[in-house]
């Protein structure tokens, strides 16, 4: 599923192409046609990232709510592009620029009020400029469940995925199954700290990329070279240890329990109330 970073990168490069032009909407697919009919000759005015959720805003009409959900996607083409593929949700096309959206589960007009109320039920976002990162702490210390299951929760912070939440909990050492309630101060603000790191660094390289250049193995600092330190992969960057993959909030988590060792039932405990004496 695409993260917060690959939605923001969207939001921008669909600012680039589109906003302040008379944009041509059409779909292939009858479930948007009659959407396609309004929109179409429309101004774009802009696009919004929050999280996984993307806005267009247009002049005159209605906001455009995408989630690309697992499988969803847009595809620029080139001018001129092709005629649209059947599975084509929403062709948005210019002179200059053609985006095709293919395969989200949410492709839907949405009022003022309802995109604000979705807006609302989101956590701060990581890449906002002014992020509430006390908010997000907040709603971490109220929780027991997993660390890695409470970062897949879009209500407490949005638009980190599953590749974020491993790197982001291997590079800081933590344990995706501590309680999210066990941390520490000191380490839910060097946590959020990797997560805005890695988030906005793969804004800044077009790519989902988190291995810091110090652990970039010698000779491999090309594109090809690993992408990641434990995400999909089988050995530890750091240690050589074997990453154990398993089964949480319906996706796949990767950790190397040597770089990451699972605090015994006395010591969470003892963190769990270090965290809560705040």
């Amino acid at each position: 599923m695409p993260e917060g970073n690959t939605i923001l990168r969207l939001a921008r490069a669909h600012n680039r192409d589109l906003a302040g032009r008379r944009v041509a909407v059409s779909a292939a697919q009858k479930r948007f046609a009659k959407e396609a009919e309004r929109l179409d000759g429309r101004v774009f005015e802009r696009a919004e990232a929050r999280g996984k959720h993307l806005f267009h805003h247009w002049r005159g009409g209605p906001i455009v709510h995408v989630h690309l959900g697992r499988f969803g996607d847009f595809y620029r083409r080139d001018p001129p592009p092709p005629p649209p593929r059947p599975s084509v949700r929403m062709r948005l096309a210019t002179r200059d620029a053609t985006w095709d959206l293919i395969g989200p589960p949410t492709c839907e007009f949405v009022t003022k009020e309802e995109c604000a109320a979705i807006l609302a039920r989101l956590g701060p976002d990581p890449l906002s400029a002014r992020p509430d990162a006390e908010r997000v702490f907040e709603r971490l210390r109220r929780t027991d469940a997993p660390i890695a299951h409470a970062l897949l929760d879009q209500r407490i912070l949005s638009g980190v995925g599953n590749i974020f939440r491993a790197e982001a909990l291997f590079v800081d050492g933590i344990h995706p199954l501590r309680p999210a309630s066990s941390l520490t101060p000191g380490e839910l603000g060097r946590l959020w700290a990797t997560v805005r790191r890695m988030m906005r660094r793969s804004v800044a390289q077009r790519r989902t990329f988190t291995i810091e250049p110090a652990d970039r193995p010698p000779g491999r600092r090309q594109s090809g070279a690993r992408s990641f330190y434990v995400y999909q992969e089988e050995q530890c960057l750091r240690c050589g240890g074997r990453i154990r993959s398993f089964p949480l909030s319906g996706r796949t988590m990767y950790a190397c329990e040597t770089c990451q060792p699972r605090p015994s039932g006395r010591t969470a405990a003892r963190l769990k109330r270090s965290a809560g004496s705040r």
